[in-house]
């Protein structure tokens, strides 16, 4: 949406700003727990046949995720399933995916917002999903990264390569996945093949945020360690070498890659909310929230 911004908080509510006037325009209650993730698509206005065709879901500490009325600002239903705290979600045009603490992913029809399948594979808290075109990546505490196909529930593959917990991800390419960790690396994977074409180095605490515009090859990232990075990545050539070292070094498989600007000390704590954006015209936005 052009006109506003919307944000979740742990007073377990989710308000509607206007960017214009930084006015606080809705609130909307509903959650008993702290709101973890929220996804918001198409326009908040009535359109010329007199209805409202926007779309909210959030997820929350109390397990449940809501889906909501942006009329009146109510309920429209509670999707229930999860045992322990929702901590992240997507969604399309067919399904809504959440994953949870309780090592779940959860896909619910979004026409019906029936429970379509639960995807069982991961051994840890699932931090974050994925979706593109029927497809769903999932990161997780035990070490791992998934890809699964929604349709059958089927885990298509497995990726293996940090060295600590996966905490977040970006799949906007068809192929192409970029992942983050608490190993303070930025991974660059091919879904079709599960090779990893590029480690990006260079943060120095967890990586929290993080976004990746294939149109343009352009990756910006933020990190525990107060700075923002913007990271440019080119596929091609057969260099199969790897470049170890020194902080802001890439380690090479089969493409280029490199460290194109980076911002420190932009805010006097952490980074903490995943939502960050990078656009064609180069603009970079940052959306900074209190830790989940």
């Amino acid at each position: 949406d052009s006109s506003r911004i919307i944000s979740g908080s742990r007073d377990r509510t989710i308000k509607v700003w206007c960017i214009k006037t930084g006015r606080c325009i809705a609130t909307f209650e509903g959650h008993l727990g702290s709101v973890l993730c929220l996804k918001f698509e198409r326009d908040w206005d009535l359109g010329s046949d007199g209805i409202c065709h926007g779309f909210m879901v959030s997820g929350s500490s109390d397990c449940t995720v809501c889906v909501w009325d942006l009329v009146s600002a109510e309920i429209r239903k509670v999707l229930r399933g999860h045992s322990a705290g929702v901590l992240d979600l997507r969604m399309d045009e067919r399904w809504i995916v959440t994953c949870s603490k309780d090592a779940l992913m959860n896909v619910y029809d979004r026409k019906t917002l029936a429970l379509h399948t639960v995807l069982r594979g991961h051994d840890g808290p699932v931090n974050a999903v994925g979706l593109e075109n029927g497809r769903v990546v999932s990161a997780s505490g035990d070490g791992k990264m998934m890809l699964w196909d929604v349709e059958t529930g089927e885990c298509l593959r497995s990726f293996e390569g940090h060295e600590k917990d996966w905490h977040l991800l970006n799949s906007r390419s068809n192929d192409l996945i970029l992942s983050g960790s608490n190993d303070f690396t930025i991974k660059l994977w091919r879904a079709s093949t599960g090779e990893c074409l590029h480690t990006f180095a260079g943060h120095t605490l967890l990586v929290r945020a993080l976004c990746f515009d294939p149109k343009t090859g352009y990756i910006v990232s933020s990190s525990y360690d107060r700075s923002v990075r913007v990271w440019e990545w080119r596929e091609g050539g057969n260099d199969d070498t790897t470049q170890p070292g020194a902080e802001g070094s890439i380690q090479r498989t089969k493409g280029m890659g490199r460290l194109v600007r980076e911002f420190r000390n932009l805010h006097a704590s952490h980074h903490f909310r995943r939502e960050i954006q990078c656009r064609e015209d180069r603009q970079v936005s940052l959306d900074r929230n209190r830790p989940f």
